[in-house]
């Protein structure tokens, strides 16, 4: 026979669950903080990765397009 859960029980039970899921979110809200900056930060570092590639990897096409029009 299942038992029964007082109105003060219930109660206590149900403050203790508000509580925890209380703070659940709040560790969640810092969580996502951190994981927000991070990805801020990754993409400000492919950011600059990609300012500092492009001229290295496509220098030979600048100087093929840059001869190109030159006059001579």
């Amino acid at each position: 026979m299942p038992r029964v859960i007082t109105k003060r029980e219930y109660k206590k039970r149900r403050i203790r669950y508000q509580v925890a899921a209380g703070l659940f979110d709040f560790a969640m809200t810092v969580v996502s903080f951190f994981v927000i900056v991070l990805c801020v930060y990754l993409i400000a570092s492919l950011y600059n990765w990609l300012k500092a590639d492009v001229p290295v990897t496509f220098g030979v096409f600048f100087d093929i397009f840059k001869k190109a029009f030159t006059m001579h």
